[in-house]
């Protein structure tokens, strides 16, 4: 029987930056242990850093890759999952999706590190 996730994607919201930054996916659904991809899309290209963050229920919110670039990112989780920045698109993919991936997951970008 296959089990279903629900991986929430909403914008960060940043005093003075709101979503005319980034764009992201409102959710995404997939079925466990199968690949899923969740898009970000940079805006205003003066941002030059890009990250993911995770906020699972109940925990603090976690970094979990930022980029300076196109390229590969830095990776702050041992987790099955990767992010790829290509131009304006910065992409999180899982490898294989577990219930322990529910979340919601928050695409953010900055001028600063």
């Amino acid at each position: 029987m296959w089990q279903y996730l629900v991986l929430s994607a909403l914008l960060l919201w940043v005093p003075g930056m709101g979503s005319a930054y980034v764009e992201q996916q409102p959710f995404l659904t997939g079925a466990q242990e199968n690949p899923k991809t969740l898009q970000c899309t940079l805006k205003q290209t003066s941002c030059n850093w890009m990250y993911w963050y995770r906020r699972r229920e109940g925990r603090e919110l976690e970094g979990l890759f930022n980029s300076l670039g196109s390229g590969p990112s830095t990776n702050f989780t041992a987790e099955p999952m990767a992010a790829l920045r290509s131009n304006t698109k910065w992409d999180l993919t899982w490898r294989s999706l577990s219930l322990s991936d529910s979340a919601v997951y928050y695409c953010a970008c900055s001028t600063a590190q």
